[in-house]
């Protein structure tokens, strides 16, 4: 059993956080390789970590993360697992065992073994102890309960996901959900040769391009009814892409024309090929699925 754990860091101070929650919460240490995508002006301390391999990029060259996971991607070496998350994240105990666990359960449900483990993860926050920062648990920013999601276009015409209460209250099994959550993507290794990541992608619409992807080509998604990861989510004062000072080769504004115009080729059927709709379903039928007809929702949006 061999995971390979995907991080994407853009200028993020809890890069390194992450990493060691992922490695000390994990039961087969020997296991976990991770793939570092580190979009900063400084490194991190990695001595603690056995396997990795790191691609290091100046803030300049970013374009956001369909360009970091994609290069993430490329440092998979055929490891049984696919995870992805943020730099800013942490781990439960055994999140290894528990993501195995969960995503054999769910092939279960689904007699089909392409399966994607994903869901909105529960929030932390960081709180500040004198000299020292403590990870909590937070229970009043967000809901703590497990979620399921399905697509949302947004009222400035970006995609996002929205949460959904789960159908059995006991919370004893996951549950089918319509789109992924890059914050929290587990499933076999299959997934990376199957559905690498869009690089021309900046941001909004990367979960559901995914997600579409991967269902036209049989992957189901389910939610886990148990906690796995946390993230921080409000990460107040941080560095964000689209708003750094860092003078960047194309400036934001020229990046997400460039991906809503990706989005619309990937949604409408105009793309084919591996960054296309997969032939196992229709991408009508994915739309019929999820109550949107991207035809006529972009039939009108020009970028």
């Amino acid at each position: 059993m061999s995971i390979f754990i995907s991080v994407a860091s853009y200028r993020d101070p809890a890069l390194e956080d992450t990493l060691k929650s992922a490695v000390e919460n994990a039961s087969g240490k020997e296991a976990i390789k991770f793939g570092i995508v580190q979009q900063d002006l400084e490194t991190v301390d990695l001595s603690f970590i056995k396997q990795y391999s790191l691609t290091l990029m100046h803030p300049r060259h970013a374009r956001g993360v369909g360009l970091a996971r994609s290069k993430a991607m490329d440092l998979y070496t055929d490891e049984d697992y696919y995870l992805q998350v943020d730099s800013h994240t942490i781990f439960s105990k055994n999140w290894d065992l528990k993501c195995i666990e969960q995503l054999t359960l769910s092939q279960q449900i689904a007699r089909n073994k392409k399966v994607i483990l994903s869901s909105f993860p529960p929030p932390y926050s960081i709180e500040r102890n004198g000299s020292q920062f403590i990870h909590s648990i937070s229970t009043d920013e967000l809901p703590v309960e497990p979620t399921k999601q399905v697509p949302w276009l947004r009222v400035d015409n970006q995609w996002g996901a929205k949460r959904l209460p789960f159908d059995d209250l006991s919370y004893s099994k996951p549950e089918l959900s319509t789109t992924v959550l890059g914050g929290f993507i587990f499933a076999t290794g299959d997934i990376v040769k199957e559905v690498p990541y869009d690089e021309e992608i900046s941001f909004f619409g990367e979960e559901i391009c995914f997600a579409m992807r991967a269902w036209t080509r049989g992957w189901d998604i389910y939610s886990p009814p148990i906690p796995i990861v946390y993230h921080f989510y409000k990460r107040n004062g941080y560095k964000k892409i689209w708003s750094d000072e860092v003078r960047r080769e194309v400036n934001w504004d020229q990046i997400q024309t460039k991906s809503q115009q990706k989005q619309k080729k990937v949604l409408c059927g105009i793309e084919d090929g591996i960054m296309g709709a997969g032939n196992v379903r229709s991408l009508e039928e994915y739309q019929q699925l999820i109550g949107y007809d991207f035809n006529k929702i972009y039939k009108d949006l020009t970028f």
